[in-house]
């Protein structure tokens, strides 16, 4: 591998982590409206150790990164890969997800949304979206009010996980720790320590999740079913870029913005997705 291409490639890996960082920071004061204060209400993660996440002062270890992409009720690889200020439904998700893990309702969402569209001259698909996703930050913040916070524990199989899958994918494509290394730019002492169960920080897992052709989330997932005689022909080719606007993105916000509704198709697709 020519150096110039692998510092490439190393520059787009480190870009996983900065989307991690960006994402977790722009869902906690955005979407969700919470305070590092009720961050730690939820996890228990200090305000000063979450701070140093949202900044990308410091990388949290695998467990902690899972721990958070359960607060915001996402996966990791949505959070490491994509830019979700531009995900509009992903957005949605999150909020929807959020709410009915506390035990909150849509009624006055709803009726808020019933009254926006009443006063529209035309409906847009992706108008509702939009607007459906400001209703439900005002309904979240109600509930932070009511103090609605559910535990939200790290879970220790994370790791131990973590390091079933490495050493599996390690053993069965049959790659050598020196190229790992020399890919990734991971010391072999490192890997070793992975190896014996030593848990990684959420930018080494990106690293090797990359390497191997697998998600994120596959890496500590217990029974991920991997397919080695597919990852055979993808190892090392580091073909998941992050932070990317892809074409399909473009083409769905075009699509929903053209997509007019009339008042009674707009309540009832309101329904729809709130059901």
């Amino acid at each position: 591998m020519k150096k110039e291409n692998n510092n490439e490639i190393l520059a787009n890996l480190k870009f996983g982590q900065e989307t991690f960082s960006r994402n977790i920071g722009l869902s906690k004061q955005v979407y969700f409206g919470l305070t590092y204060e009720d961050i730690t209400r939820y996890t228990g993660i200090p305000q000063p150790t979450m701070l140093s996440y949202d900044k990308y002062w410091v990388s949290p270890y695998i467990s902690v990164a899972k721990q958070i992409a359960d607060l915001y009720c996402v996966d990791l690889d949505t959070l490491c890969q994509k830019d979700i200020g531009f995900y509009i439904v992903e957005q949605f998700q999150m909020l929807k997800r959020f709410i009915e893990r506390v035990g909150g309702e849509y009624v006055a969402v709803k009726n808020r949304m019933s009254d926006w569209i009443d006063e529209q001259s035309h409906v847009e698909e992706f108008g509702i979206y939009e607007e459906i996703c400001n209703q439900l930050q005002i309904e979240i913040g109600r509930l932070n009010k009511e103090e609605r916070a559910v535990e939200i524990n790290r879970d220790e199989s994370v790791a131990e996980n973590f390091t079933r899958n490495f050493n599996n994918l390690h053993k069965s494509l049959g790659v050598s720790y020196r190229k790992i290394s020399s890919a990734l730019d991971i010391s072999i002492g490192n890997l070793t320590r992975l190896k014996k169960g030593g848990e990684p920080m959420l930018e080494t897992v990106i690293k090797l999740s990359v390497f191997f052709g697998v998600n994120i989330e596959d890496m500590i997932a217990s029974n991920p079913n991997f397919n080695y005689e597919h990852l055979q022909q993808e190892v090392g080719k580091f073909n998941i870029r992050f932070g990317e606007f892809p074409p399909e993105g473009l083409y769905f916000y075009a699509h929903k913005r053209a997509n007019l509704l009339t008042k009674e198709q707009a309540k009832k697709f309101v329904d729809e997705l709130l059901a």
